[in-house]
């Protein structure tokens, strides 16, 4: 494994990479995690494969200037990348966040794709407060950030809405979680800020779906606890070649090591078998 930096115009993005074959795969990982969580796939890379998974702004060894990244940065990294394993195209994998990012990047990147992967995609239609908080107008979230700092009485108004029942536990624990800390609230922000200038679900999902020879698939748990499971059919209405694998006993966390077999065994070689057969 190797740990390499690109320097790019408004920061560093550190990435990592698995394997040195000719076919290139991009990585991007949840959020509040690095990516090094998809180290777990190594033992699943044919020789043919290589993986480089990115630590996306404000994780992992990362350093970024603005308080926000555009789909234009990860562009850039993007085309180094490219550049330097001298590569025209490549396959999209995306975890929670990462797929959210994936499906946002189709508006730009579709084209250079062989195939796109999302491991439980972010930003599906959901109902509640994530909901509220996800859809605000930019102009308002850029209000809103301004209270992070003020982290004590978030908290306290969290703890007074939960007690309440107007505040799931789920909700709580993130508040508290992500809150806590400078560097934390500062990644919280900087994503929150980056998503709401990502292009819309239905854009993405009508363009994937105009593409037809698009390989793309779906993974999810039947017991994922963070997306609801309903939403998933979203994507299986919008882009009709998808191939959605939903496993049972599994919740959000796919790359567990009770889960991650019965999906990583055939991805690599199910997904080149259409493009690349022996």
């Amino acid at each position: 494994m190797q740990k390499n930096e690109l320097h790019l115009t408004h920061g560093t993005i550190s990435y990592h990479q698995y394997g040195n074959g000719p076919h290139l795969w991009l990585a991007f990982h949840g959020f509040a995690q690095d990516g090094s969580v998809f180290a777990a796939l190594a033992p699943y890379l044919p020789k043919d494969v290589c993986l480089i998974a990115l630590d996306l702004p404000w994780h992992g060894a990362s350093t970024w200037e603005k308080d926000c990244f555009s789909l234009s940065d990860i562009q850039e990294a993007i085309d180094l990348l490219l550049a330097e394993k001298q590569q025209l195209r490549y396959s999209a994998l995306g975890f929670s966040f990462g797929a959210r990012l994936c499906l946002a990047l189709a508006q730009v990147e579709a084209p250079r794709w062989e195939h796109l992967v999302l491991l439980a995609p972010d930003g599906l239609p959901r109902r509640g407060w994530y909901a509220f908080f996800d859809h605000l107008p930019l102009v308002l979230k850029k209000q809103v950030v301004r209270w992070f700092d003020r982290s004590e009485l978030l908290l306290k108004w969290a703890n007074k809405l939960y007690e309440w029942k107007w505040l799931d536990a789920f909700s709580v624990k993130f508040v508290r979680q992500h809150l806590q800390t400078e560097a934390t609230r500062k990644r919280l922000k900087g994503i929150w800020l980056s998503a709401a200038a990502f292009p819309t679900l239905q854009s993405s999902c009508s363009l994937l779906s105009a593409k037809p020879d698009r390989t793309v698939q779906l993974i999810t748990g039947e017991r994922d606890a963070v997306i609801p499971p309903a939403s998933f059919a979203h994507l299986a209405q919008r882009i009709p070649q998808l191939q959605w694998t939903s496993i049972a006993e599994a919740g959000h966390d796919l790359f567990h090591a009770a889960v991650l077999p019965q999906w990583a065994s055939g991805l690599f070689k199910d997904s080149h078998a259409d493009t690349h057969p022996e």
